[in-house]
């Protein structure tokens, strides 16, 4: 009887287990469900008055569009080079990649959602454009996209959808993937406006308890985002607010030991540190932080020290500032 009631046991937990696991994939996945489902019924929808997916989103009804113009010289052409690596997260129909890829060497396009980069994808080659990559992203991070490979990341109409616990880590994946003084733009909704509040009234029924997940905003006050930002290593330069949408721009410092603080930190407190070694190992290395944050700051303290020139002398200390600071 006790060996039967043992057993019995362990197969509850066992599929309680499984359920959990099924539970948390699914959840990862309801974006790439709601955005597939999207993509399958938008030609039917919309398609009688657009030529691709994504012309529906932030049309300003001129025949110009010139929101998307403004919004394309503002947070596109101003900060790209024919030189660079770009990495687009969330692309829908690829109507910001297509304006990008003349503009860079590289293009790597990533998203959740197999339906929007089918059709990313069928844009560009329509359009003959080679340099463009695709990657099927996993739900979790960017991984395949290699640590500092990335100049400029940018997404728009993206995370505006993307709850708190998936923005955190994805902010910690910016660092990680971005080059030393690489750089970003990336839309938010925010919650610090009266019209962000007749917005959230009007919707507000229409998604409680779950009822709706598909288009639904997720909000965050300006001084959340700068929080995050500095929180993940991430320097922000600029933050522009409209209505309910707010764009961060920002910078990964050139010397910074932050992103690589919280990758460590992050680690230690995973399943993969459940393993006394590679505890260590992590301890080790968080060990050392300090002797680099010192090696990176001793060559600007003497400079400052040597350097009788008033204004210099601002800027060695606004650099030894934003080192200590890890923003």
């Amino acid at each position: 009887m006790t060996i039967s009631l043992l057993k019995r046991f362990r197969y509850l937990y066992y599929r309680f287990r499984h359920l959990m696991e099924r539970y948390r994939m699914s959840s990862h996945n309801r974006y790439a469900q709601d955005w597939n489902t999207y993509s399958k019924t938008w030609d039917v929808d919309y398609g009688s008055r657009h030529t691709h997916l994504g012309d529906e989103w932030n049309d300003d009804q001129t025949q110009e569009r010139k929101r998307d113009l403004f919004y394309f010289r503002a947070y596109i052409e101003r900060w790209v080079t024919p030189d660079m690596t770009v990495l687009e997260v969330g692309p829908g129909g690829g109507k910001w990649t297509v304006l990008i890829a003349p503009l860079v060497k590289r293009l790597i396009v990533l998203d959740v959602a197999d339906e929007m980069l089918k059709r990313t994808r069928q844009r560009c080659q329509e359009l003959g454009l080679t340099n463009v990559e695709y990657i099927l992203a996993n739900g979790e991070n960017f991984q395949p996209v290699a640590d500092q490979s990335v100049n400029f990341f940018f997404s728009h109409d993206v995370f505006v959808h993307i709850a708190l616990e998936d923005t955190w880590p994805y902010t910690q994946e910016m660092a990680r993937v971005l080059v030393p003084g690489g750089r970003g733009v990336c839309h938010y909704a925010t919650n610090t406006t009266p019209v962000a509040w007749e917005r959230i009234e009007q919707n507000n029924d229409w998604y409680r308890f779950g009822r709706h997940t598909l288009g639904q905003y997720y909000y965050f006050s300006p001084e959340a985002l700068r929080e995050m930002y500095a929180q993940c290593g991430l320097f922000m330069l600029e933050q522009h607010q409209e209505a309910w949408n707010h764009k961060c721009i920002f910078e990964k410092p050139v010397i910074d030991v932050v992103p690589r603080l919280e990758e460590l930190l992050r680690q230690l407190i995973s399943a993969e540190a459940n393993d006394k070694a590679t505890r260590a190992r992590l301890v080790s290395a968080l060990q050392a932080l300090p002797i680099e944050l010192e090696l990176h700051i001793k060559p600007l303290l003497e400079q400052a020290q040597d350097e009788d020139d008033y204004f210099k002398r601002i800027h060695y200390a606004a650099q030894i500032r934003r080192i200590w600071r890890g923003a």
